[in-house]
């Protein structure tokens, strides 16, 4: 009988001793799969708290464009509207002046004509560069057919252009956006690269605006450039990045430029 009861008493340690480590199994078990859990939680509530303070940040960025280009298109107006016709009816006055008979009243005025004419020229050169002609009423692609047109004037370079018709009602901020690149990337075209020629393609696919640009002047060294600070470069970088595009440069020494770039038109 005592050996049975000494048995009986090794089993339910045994006994005992299993069901414990389980039991703390089970409770280490418990305390990993909670701490996991919480970790999740707590990674997908900071995750959600970056996205809403993401998407906070880029809804106040694009009310801030948007009111920044609300004032460039109303100093433009002004300066078209209200400098401008006033410059145009003092011009008008001068020219009507009595001064034919007085030699040196006659020199005086010609000279007030040049000046006024001359600022009346500074006046549309402003007002075009806050708002590029023909770019809110008649959209993006009148206004580069226009800009190109200013580049075949002042250079000996042919443009090839190529502007889907689906590249419409892209809003006032993204027109100026690419219009903008576009003006970066002729002007450098015609200051620095010898082009001779330039092709340019936009079009809208899958809620993207795509500008291909392609030159064949005389390239440079990228990386060079880039860590040179090369205004131009970075210009067209900021340009793309804050509408979160990309801008992709392709060129080399000798064998001209090409330039990739996409914005999302979704925000």
């Amino acid at each position: 009988m005592a050996q049975s009861s000494s048995v009986g008493a090794s089993v339910d340690m045994y006994v005992m001793i299993i069901g414990g480590t389980i039991m703390l199994f089970l409770l280490a078990s418990g305390i990993i799969i909670f701490m996991v859990m919480y970790q999740r939680r707590m990674l997908e509530h900071k995750i959600s708290v970056q996205v809403a303070e993401s998407k906070h940040q880029q809804e106040l960025f694009y009310s801030t464009l948007e009111a920044i280009e609300d004032e460039r298109i109303r100093v433009a107006r002004d300066l078209h509207d209200e400098v401008g016709a006033s410059l145009g009816l003092m011009r008008l006055i001068v020219g009507q002046m009595p001064v034919n008979k007085v030699p040196e009243l006659q020199e005086a005025s010609t000279q007030y004509k040049q000046l006024i004419d001359s600022t009346i020229d500074n006046v549309r050169r402003i007002s075009n560069d806050l708002l590029p002609q023909g770019l809110e009423e008649a959209g993006l692609a009148f206004a580069i057919e226009g800009l190109c047109d200013k580049i075949l004037s002042v250079s000996d370079v042919d443009i090839i252009l190529d502007v889907d018709n689906k590249v419409t009602n892209l809003g006032n901020i993204i027109n100026l956006a690419a219009y903008r690149l576009l003006q970066e990337l002729l002007n450098n075209a015609v200051k620095h690269s010898g082009a001779t020629l330039i092709e340019i393609g936009i079009k809208k696919e899958d809620s993207i605006l795509k500008i291909n640009y392609a030159d064949n002047g005389k390239g440079f060294d990228f990386e060079q450039a880039y860590k040179k600070k090369s205004l131009g470069l970075k210009n067209i970088e900021t340009r793309t990045k804050v509408l979160n595009g990309i801008a992709k440069f392709e060129t080399q020494p000798n064998a001209g430029l090409k330039v990739r770039i996409e914005i999302p038109l979704t925000h």
